[in-house]
């Protein structure tokens, strides 16, 4: 109860209509000043339906333009020039079931494909393998179990598996050359990997990226890390992690598929020295002559082509040579018979 309740004993209403009559009187405005203020109210209420107004209007443009941009979009897109595929590649090897995805994402084998263009995607099965003349220059392969889009004449995306490439193969390879590749890189969901004049292997596996370098250097831009990794040492990104850079053979197991996929070598009328050259480059082997040895293998010429794999090739052609050698440590050594 109010202080005023309690004085007039009064309920609220009563106390109410008490307290307005004891109120002095409002004083009334003049008429211009009412009809001013008026006139002042209904200006503003005009200017602020008219806003409203005209928002509508910009939003009802917005929707329109909208609607005929996306029109226009669709309308432009039947209209945008189809991409030419080009030729990327030649498979100079193949060996094993190798399929090629269609259009439904379903794999298809085939037995007769020599060429390769862009926007194809290659996958091999167990025990396959594909050794293929870059276009560009340069030697690609492609391990068992592997799956590679080729993406333009400069650029593959290695979905999983494992690939290698050599930018300076020797002229023996039947199909491929050295050629001046501006660049060659690799594309996988870990990061890129681009060569700087190397023979180098990328694997993709469960989340792993690995690269191994047999020579050179390749530089890697992972989504989290970047690295350049040289001749000898392998380099592992998973994850947010810092890259593992390990040390790494040139030669041995883990380079062993690399010359089961190279491709026929012509040697008819090229030397011994040559012929060796290309095959301590396939096995990653150091070669030091002793004696007059290379000096006797550079006057040896030899004949025909090779279609075995490059160990049992050197094994076949230094047997009938008059040299002696013996593998140790990555490193081949040839010297004259005793």
């Amino acid at each position: 109860m109010s202080d005023f309740e309690r004085r007039t004993g009064a309920a609220s209403d009563e106390a109410l209509e008490q307290l307005l009559k004891r109120a002095t009187p409002r004083p009334v405005p003049l008429p211009a000043d009412e009809a001013t203020v008026r006139r002042a109210v209904r200006a503003e209420w005009r200017n602020v339906s008219s806003r409203h107004q005209s928002r509508r209007r910009v939003v009802s443009f917005a929707i329109a333009a909208t609607v005929l941009i996306s029109v226009f979009a669709v309308f432009n897109l039947f209209r945008m020039p189809i991409v030419e595929a080009v030729q990327v590649a030649s498979i100079e090897k193949s060996f094993g079931s190798v399929y090629l995805l269609g259009e439904s994402s379903e794999l298809r084998e085939t037995r007769d494909l020599s060429n390769v263009v862009s926007g194809q995607t290659i996958v091999t099965g167990s025990r396959a393998g594909l050794g293929l003349a870059w276009g560009n220059g340069g030697s690609m392969r492609m391990d068992e179990n592997t799956r590679v889009e080729f993406v333009n004449d400069e650029t593959v995306y290695l979905k999983s598996g494992r690939i290698y490439f050599d930018s300076s193969p020797p002229a023996l390879i039947a199909g491929i050359s050295a050629g001046d590749i501006a660049e060659f890189v690799v594309q996988t969901d870990l990061g890129e990997v681009a060569h700087i004049g190397t023979q180098f292997m990328t694997g993709v596996n469960a989340g792993t990226l690995t690269v191994s370098v047999r020579e050179g250097q390749v530089a890697i831009e992972g989504e989290y890390h970047s690295q350049v990794a040289s001749s000898g040492e392998q380099l592992i990104l998973s994850g947010r992690q810092r890259p593992a850079v390990l040390s790494i053979s040139r030669s041995g197991e883990s380079w062993e598929w690399v010359s089961r996929t190279s491709p026929s070598a012509n040697v008819d009328g090229k030397s011994l020295h040559e012929f060796l050259l290309w095959a301590c480059r396939e096995l990653g082997l150091e070669i030091q002559w002793q004696g007059q040895a290379e000096e006797v293998a550079r006057h040896a010429i030899l004949r025909g082509r090779i279609d075995t794999e490059p160990a049992e090739a050197l094994r076949q052609r230094l047997a009938t040579a008059a040299l002696e050698w013996h593998i140790d440590e990555g490193v081949i050594y040839v010297g004259e018979n005793q």
